[in-house]
């Protein structure tokens, strides 16, 4: 039977395909999510592949995409795979799944959200304070290795990294508020609380439906790319 970290992921999964959380299988192509932490020539690998495919949509020659940009953007997308199981899970089935980081798969994809799948673990770190569960279990453990590894490899501030963890979270809410609005006051009320207190303070701020984050990704760097809608500028800096 699964236990109950199952049953909670498996609703979270429901919301659409950044809330999946596989079951992991020998075999099956997944690697060890600890490798983007320890392997810096992994992390380049990622980050040249992004460039190629933003390159090719902006139709211009990879050498005008900015690594370090793409590199955040490219973080921009683990995160929303880290924090977005975890985060529906919590707030559509009050548990915050007992993840470990070696206990985490992905898998290469070229675009689309990263194929994320866990090992068993044994379920026994739940304390019943939600937001302080995700802040510790997932924030703290989770991402914040990940966030750093990206950090030292490309050279972007933990501003702008720290900045794109919480604009995903924002962008989860967003969408469980869409698929589940029995439960958008719950979820809203656990990002709050995210953001007035522990690892994500003073990086957003969220009034009613709206979220504006107090970093930019560096999104507007990409050719013809623009500002996204939660960036805190107002409109993209003119290129010296």
């Amino acid at each position: 039977m699964p236990d109950e970290d199952d049953m909670a992921l498996d609703l979270a999964a429901e919301v659409g395909p950044f809330f999946v959380l596989d079951r992991w299988i020998a075999d099956a192509g997944w690697r060890p999510l600890t490798e983007l932490i320890d392997r810096p020539d992994v992390l380049a690998e990622r980050v040249t592949t992004a460039r190629s495919m933003l390159a090719e949509r902006s139709r211009v020659p990879v050498d005008e995409i900015e690594e370090r940009a793409t590199a955040s953007i490219v973080f921009l997308g683990l995160a929303a795979r880290l924090v977005s199981p975890a985060f529906a899970a919590a707030a559509l089935a009050d548990r915050v799944p007992d993840l470990h980081l070696d206990a985490l798969w992905w898998q290469p994809v070229t675009g689309g959200p990263w194929p994320l799948a866990r090992s068993a673990t044994d379920g026994s770190r739940a304390t019943g304070d939600l937001a302080e569960d995700l802040d510790t279990r997932v924030l703290v453990d989770l991402v914040a290795p990940v966030l750093e590894a990206f950090g030292r490899t490309f050279g972007i501030s933990s501003q702008v990294l720290w900045g794109n963890v919480t604009s995903s979270l924002a962008g989860a809410l967003a969408m469980l508020r869409t698929a589940r609005p029995d439960r958008a006051a719950i979820a809203t009320q656990l990002v709050t609380q995210l953001l007035e207190h522990g690892t994500l303070t003073g990086t957003g701020d969220l009034t009613g439906p709206t979220f504006v984050r107090r970093s930019c990704c560096l999104f507007y760097r990409v050719p013809g790319a623009g500002i996204c809608g939660d960036c805190v500028l107002d409109e993209a800096p003119t290129p010296a």
